[in-house]
């Protein structure tokens, strides 16, 4: 084969070579009397925009914490992140906990690929969301629906949205449901003691940012 030919299969193997080679945040994790903190650090030199980190293989117990940072502050390069949480196990137990998947701001990732796939899934089921949450609410307000019913309704909705059972919670699509039922639950809560103008505004900036978000979603 001509030496020409060759150059992109090995442009391709390089390539993937380096995405092999990204490394996972690392993860340390202090108990304190209440719960946890988990600190995570970005070694890489791109902003980290979302991480999963597990309770993997301890007996008896399972804990999951899926922080996606698209819509507030990705982590800088170098930067460490201070996450304080309830559950006191994750800190008695720190060996058993991994971070399992990271996302970076450039579209490269690191971690278990069906964990990596299930990130991306999340963040397309909370724009789909987002999309709706905006489209209620400006409906509610262009047909003169009272703020009080507006929230009774998005808490419904929220309700409405609840696991399907403890042997599904690992599947995707009960991930996602989890994330869109907290996105609804935080839009009426914004509701019940702020402004429709403000919660449309979290909304959009949280639509955008998932839109602009890599991988394409």
């Amino acid at each position: 084969m001509p030496f020409r030919q060759l150059l992109p299969s090995f442009a391709l193997v390089a390539f993937l070579g380096a995405a092999a080679q990204t490394p996972l945040p690392e993860l340390r994790i202090e108990p304190t009397a209440g719960g946890s903190i988990f600190y995570v650090r970005n070694v890489t030199a791109q902003p980290l925009t979302g991480y999963l980190i597990e309770l993997v293989d301890y007996p008896g117990s399972s804990y999951s914490l899926w922080q996606d940072e698209i819509m507030s502050q990705p982590i800088a390069p170098g930067a460490e992140k201070r996450i304080p949480v309830a559950n006191m196990t994750v800190g008695a137990v720190p060996d058993y906990v991994k971070i399992r998947a990271a996302v970076y701001a450039d579209g490269s990732s690191a971690g278990l690929p069906e964990k990596i796939d299930q990130f991306v899934a999340r963040r397309r089921t909370m724009l789909q969301t987002s999309r709706e949450l905006i489209a209620r609410i400006e409906n509610a307000r262009a047909a003169g629906t009272a703020q009080t019913a507006l929230v009774a309704d998005l808490q419904q909705w929220a309700e409405s949205l609840q696991p399907a059972g403890k042997g599904n919670r690992n599947s995707t699509a009960a991930i996602g449901q989890a994330a869109a039922r907290s996105m609804v639950a935080d839009s009426a809560g914004r509701l019940r003691t702020g402004s429709i103008d403000e919660t449309l505004g979290t909304l959009r900036a949280a639509e955008k940012a998932l839109a602009a978000s890599k991988p394409a979603l």
